[in-house]
């Protein structure tokens, strides 16, 4: 965008990657900075540092797919904002083995993750899936535009009660995890912590729509690497923007294991990858902003390229989800997952309440 407005009639490929890159070393900057003020937050409540990480962190360093998805969807490449959504999704997972290199010197993070993770991570696939059933079934009314608006208005009235209820669920069942835990005096409450916190969204916001404006020049400028071809705006949502804007969550989870803080880590990983899927309503409000009445038909939408990039972070979850629950069970961790009359437990072998397993 800046080499627009600086070149207008020298616009290079090499400058606006040049440009990518400055965007996203702020928005690492501020992800670094919005951790640390995240966990003070956490200690000054007194909240659980996993549902802090999946609502705070996971909210703010997702606030890129938003401003992209909203973008993207005004100036009609919502093949760019599918791409970025879910390309992000599967790049969230790939953060864990980013962890992995910085933690412990390779060892394991998913050794850490809790109950609350694993909901948090199938309630992810949940919210996934419903967004490929959106599209496989607008595809199948096809020539019935009445049919195809009404599928992706409900599809997007659903994703937004899923994740609300998903997260008061998650939010139950961290309150309860607390209480019985032993408490830790609170820290003195920072006057300046909400508006830092306003401050740097602020800041991810504006360096968000930097990058979207840049990833849509990039997409339809020649590539001189390339002998003058294009990418495409699929390509560069799945690949240079589902990673620019995956940015902060890699910036925020490191920082996060750098101050041990594996609850805040993982629970922003697994959180993004459910917040991710809220883009897609916004798409949706800013393609019938602009007039079109559907987002996911016509040449601005392939449906089966956006199938299989949604199904790439389900499959990479569902591993991770598998990792965990393999480590718990070798070491002799978990007896058993269930509802019992003291609600959502994890057991180590029979449970002591209610003689469940």
């Amino acid at each position: 965008m800046l080499n627009r407005l600086l070149f207008p009639n020298n616009v290079t490929s090499l400058g606006l990657f040049v440009e990518l890159l400055l965007a996203g070393l702020v928005v690492i900057a501020t992800a670094i900075v919005l951790t640390r003020l995240a966990d003070r937050f956490a200690d000054e409540r007194g909240l659980g540092k996993a549902f802090v990480g999946m609502l705070l962190l996971a909210t703010v360093t997702s606030l890129p797919e938003v401003v992209t998805g909203a973008t993207a969807g005004a100036i009609g490449s919502v093949d760019m904002a599918f791409g970025a959504v879910f390309g992000s999704c599967s790049f969230n997972i790939v953060i864990i083995v980013i962890m992995n290199l910085v933690f412990a010197g390779g060892g394991s993070v998913l050794r850490a993750a809790r109950p609350a993770q694993l909901l948090s991570s199938s309630f992810g696939i949940v919210m996934i899936t419903l967004s490929l059933l959106a599209i496989t079934s607008v595809q199948k009314f096809a020539g019935r535009p009445v049919g195809q608006q009404g599928i992706e208005s409900l599809a997007c009235v659903a994703i937004v009660i899923t994740y609300m209820s998903c997260m008061h669920l998650i939010h139950k069942f961290e309150r309860r995890e607390i209480a019985t835990q032993e408490k830790l005096p609170l820290l003195t409450p920072t006057s300046w912590m909400i508006p830092k916190l306003i401050g740097v969204s602020l800041i991810t916001i504006a360096a968000a729509w930097w990058l979207t404006q840049t990833g849509d020049v990039l997409a339809e400028h020649p590539i001189e690497l390339l002998g003058g071809r294009v990418l495409g705006k699929t390509v560069v949502g799945l690949s240079f923007l589902a990673a620019a804007t995956s940015l902060p969550e890699i910036a925020t989870s490191i920082t996060a294991v750098r101050i041990n803080n594996l609850d805040m880590a993982l629970g922003n990983v697994f959180g993004s990858n459910m917040f991710n899927i809220l883009v897609l309503p916004v798409v949706k409000l800013s393609t019938l902003a602009t007039g079109d009445s559907l987002m996911m038909v016509g040449a601005n939408f392939s449906a089966n390229v956006n199938i299989l990039a949604g199904l790439v972070p389900v499959l990479l979850t569902a591993v991770a989800v598998a990792g965990v629950v393999f480590r718990a069970l070798r070491r002799g961790g978990w007896g058993g997952f269930g509802v019992c009359g003291a609600g959502v437990y994890v057991t180590v072998g029979e449970c002591g309440r209610c003689s469940a397993w």
